[in-house]
């Protein structure tokens, strides 16, 4: 994993999206308020936190075959091309999460690429075994507080 830095003007920040349920969003998104975080810096220590286990060989990663490629969830391939139900239209569409480094969307996506299965569909894997081992305990999240800077003008601190 990356070290953690503070963010500077030329860091290159990018956004990534990835689709994942409503209730994935709004646990991810509480879990950020919880910490005090921005919903992107929780996305990327995920993503980061997946691909080091990923490298370290503890998270198996085995995509399954079906007709048109490979994928990470086999069982819902299948139910939404049997059910032919249809959704809404704000579950079909991607998340973003902004804030994430580039060179975590470029690992993702050579990772992704290595093993056969799409860029957000890898992220989305990462994503929701994180906040499953969140949720389990076995990931343990601290944020550190920054130090706040110093002003001349504290009246204007909070204004847009």
């Amino acid at each position: 994993m990356r070290k953690q830095k503070a963010p500077s003007e030329n860091a290159q920040v990018t956004s990534l999206h990835f689709a994942v349920s409503p209730q994935s969003c709004t646990i991810h998104k509480s879990i950020a308020a919880d910490l005090s975080i921005s919903p992107g810096e929780l996305a990327c220590y995920l993503l980061e936190n997946g691909l080091a286990r990923m490298g370290a060989g503890e998270e198996e990663v085995a995509p399954s075959f079906v007709p048109g490629g490979y994928t990470l969830y086999p069982d819902e391939k299948q139910k939404t091309t049997s059910a032919r139900r249809k959704r809404s239209k704000k579950s079909q569409q991607p998340r973003s999460y902004y804030g994430v480094p580039r060179e975590v969307v470029q690992a993702v996506l050579e990772k992704s690429k290595a093993i056969g299965v799409t860029q957000g569909e890898l992220a989305r894997y990462l994503f929701e075994r994180g906040v499953a081992r969140f949720k389990a305990g076995d990931l343990v999240l601290e944020p550190v507080p920054v130090q706040q800077i110093a002003t001349l003008y504290p009246e204007d601190m909070g204004k847009a």
